[in-house]
């Protein structure tokens, strides 16, 4: 046990900038992660950026009791066992043992010893389900306008049509599905091929032929826009997104 402390004694310096170290780190995820919390949309983003920051306290508590102990070790029980050490030659490290001419030097191999940290993962509450929202009658786009081609049947939009002339409050149909389903979102663009996307609708239930949400084109001005829907799935992908192209009146 002298052995031990005393090595633990030698090397607190090192173990101290190595805490110091892993605390720096642990600083800059709850900094990024209270950023990304601030500047989540949905609520599935917002808890695993909450969840990021309980991870970087309990190990910053684990820091804490790990520092606590190499002090207590290094000084207190240092202490109290240094006479120990120096009564008994044979026990310091790296000293070899003096002996008479004729017998064998024995220099001592003290193992190191492991500290391993605890981590308690913090269980992750389950979103809840957005309810669909019962909308009045609306302003409906012109029909017999061609329905928008999507590239994977899993995002889906159904109306408004290529081309639809649209005004006040549009509804949007269609599919959001997927087997690793997170949430869907629904953004708008200006032109037929925007090079900013702007959210404006969304929920975290799938929809299967159904209302998507709505687009308040009365606040937007008149000209020629596009409408996507993005399905993300729980890994933070997405299959490719399905596009149509509105005239705003």
């Amino acid at each position: 046990m002298a052995i031990i402390v005393d090595f633990i004694r030698q090397y607190a310096a090192w173990v101290y900038g190595a805490c110091a170290l892993i605390a720096l780190w642990y600083l800059r995820v709850v900094l990024l992660a209270r950023r990304e919390r601030r500047q989540s949309l949905f609520t599935l983003e917002r808890e695993a950026a909450l969840n990021q920051v309980y991870g970087a306290w309990t190990a910053a508590i684990v820091i804490m009791v790990v520092i606590g102990a190499i002090y207590l070790l290094s000084t207190v029980v240092s202490d109290a066992v240094r006479p120990l050490i120096e009564d008994d030659p044979k026990v310091l490290i790296g000293t070899p043992v003096a002996v008479t001419e004729g017998s064998p030097t024995i220099t001592p191999t003290l193992p190191l010893p492991e500290i391993t940290a605890t981590y308690t993962a913090t269980p992750r509450p389950r979103p809840t389900a957005r309810l669909q929202p019962t909308l009045a009658p609306m302003d409906t786009p012109t029909p017999a306008s061609q329905r928008p081609r999507c590239p994977d049947p899993r995002s889906v939009i159904v109306a408004p049509g290529l081309g639809a002339q649209v005004s006040g409050m549009v509804p949007i149909s269609g599919s959001a599905i997927h087997d690793a389903f997170a949430y869907y979102k629904l953004e708008y663009g200006a032109g037929t091929n925007p090079g900013v996307w702007s959210y404006f609708d969304g929920g975290e239930t799938p929809v299967q032929s159904g209302l998507l949400g709505t687009l308040n084109a009365g606040a937007l001005p008149s000209g020629t826009y596009s409408i996507r829907v993005v399905v993300v799935d729980a890994s933070g992908n997405f299959p490719p997104p399905c596009q149509t192209i509105i005239e705003i009146r």
